[in-house]
């Protein structure tokens, strides 16, 4: 954003150091002008005012009038057709000139005013940016949560599947136990049966 700021000062300064430069062909062509457009208006009170009457009623002419047509040095009189030309060549230079200054200063107006929007629409995409930038911040926490919930839920059901398999491998032995322990109980009961068939055998032979 300085750039522009830089060159916008950069072209006032160039601008019043040409104006400044040319100051004097201003002001003697303003002179000029103004002279100019008193003859246009009105030729003879230019004359009148080019004379003045005597105290004993004779009209003097000033001495700074040539009656020949000349002027005199160091007199007030309109400058020769040689500088005339010469101070409107200046005046369209400076007038060349200051239109060129014009029309960088509106081209500079233009550059600020698109910069300006340009900055308006750049603020208003960098609003709408970071909008979207916190909402999609708050969905990732949202989903760092969620997968540090499943996470945990996952521990739970690994540390449960142990625990399961414990008590399955505890509920194993334990019917291994059982069994074996009721395979006795039947083995002794069967040999018991045994022993009491032989014995009611025994005792009915001897019967």
């Amino acid at each position: 954003m300085s750039d522009w700021i830089e060159q916008y000062s950069a072209a006032l300064t160039e601008r019043d150091a040409r104006e400044l430069a040319h100051k004097r062909y201003i002001d003697a062509y303003t002179k000029l002008a103004d002279r100019t457009a008193l003859l246009e208006a009105n030729p003879s009170a230019a004359v009148a005012s080019s004379s003045t009457p005597t105290p004993t009623g004779r009209t003097r002419t000033d001495p700074s009038i040539d009656p020949k047509g000349g002027n005199h040095p160091g007199s007030d009189a309109p400058p020769s057709n040689d500088l005339l030309a010469g101070l409107r060549t200046d005046l369209a230079s400076t007038q060349r000139a200051r239109a060129t200054l014009q029309a960088q200063v509106e081209e500079l107006t233009a550059s600020i005013s698109a910069l300006q929007t340009q900055n308006q629409a750049s603020s208003a995409q960098i609003a709408h940016l970071s909008r979207q930038k916190a909402d999609v911040e708050r969905k990732l926490r949202d989903r760092d949560e969620e997968l540090k919930g499943k996470g945990r839920l996952v521990e739970q059901a690994q540390d449960e599947m142990v625990a399961l398999g414990l008590q399955l491998n505890v509920a194993e032995e334990q019917k291994d136990k059982l069994t074996r322990e009721n395979q006795e109980l039947v083995d002794r009961w069967m040999k018991r049966m045994g022993e009491e068939a032989e014995r009611v055998n025994r005792d009915s032979r001897w019967a």
